[in-house]
C-alpha cells in the first residue's frame, strides 16, 4: 500500500493519531479511495479531458459543497497545471471561455452535484456533441462522484476528529 493517503491529508489526520490507527485497520479502504484518487486525476490515458480539466472540474464541485478544505486542495492541483489561472478563472466566474464543450463540462458538474440522479440521457448526449468521448463521458461522471463522495467522507472524519 503507498504511504500517501490524500483523506488523511485533507482531513489534517496525524499518521500516528487514532483516527489513522482506525483507518489502518481498513486497509483495503484506503487503498482504493487512494487508487480512485490516481486514476482519475492522473490516468495513463486522459480520453480527452485533459489532468487540468479535471482539477478544474474538481475545484468547481468543491466550490458548489461549499467545502474550503477540497477548494484548497484542487485550487492549488489546479494551479500546478494551469499557471495561467484561466480555468480556475471560469469555475469561479471571474471569466469565461467561449468554448461550448467546457460550458458543456462545467453545466454537467452543476447539474450532476446539486442534483444526484438528475442527469438524463440529453445530458449526456450533450457532452458527446460538444466533443467529448465516451471514455472522457465515463471519467467526467467517476470525478463527479468521487469529489462528492470525497467530501462526505471528509465531512465523517471531520465529525469522528471532533472538528467542524
Amino acid at each position: 500500500m503507498s504511504d500517501i493517503d490524500v483523506m488523511n491529508t485533507l482531513a489534517g489526520i496525524a499518521p500516528d493519531s487514532a483516527l489513522a490507527a482506525l483507518r489502518r485497520q481498513r486497509p483495503d479502504v484506503v487503498k482504493h479511495l487512494q487508487g480512485s484518487d490516481d486514476v482519475i486525476f492522473s490516468p495513463s490515458d486522459d480520453g480527452g479531458l485533459t489532468r487540468a480539466e479535471r482539477a478544474a472540474a474538481a475545484l468547481r464541485i468543491a466550490e458548489l459543497l461549499r467545502d474550503g478544505v477540497l477548494d484548497a486542495h484542487y485550487r492549488a492541483r489546479l494551479t500546478a497545471l494551469d499557471p495561467s489561472g484561466t480555468l480556475a478563472k471560469t469555475v469561479t466566474g471571474e471569466a469565461q471561455i467561449t468554448e461550448g464543450r467546457w460550458d458543456a463540462i462545467l453545466a454537467h458538474v452543476d447539474l450532476v452535484t446539486r442534483g444526484p440522479g438528475s442527469a438524463e440521457r440529453d445530458d449526456i448526449e450533450e457532452l458527446l456533441a460538444v466533443g467529448l468521448s465516451s471514455h472522457a463521458v465515463v471519467s467526467l461522471s467517476q470525478l463527479i462522484s468521487y469529489v462528492n463522495f470525497q467530501s462526505r467522507v471528509l465531512a465523517g472524519l471531520r465529525l469522528l476528529k471532533g472538528g467542524s
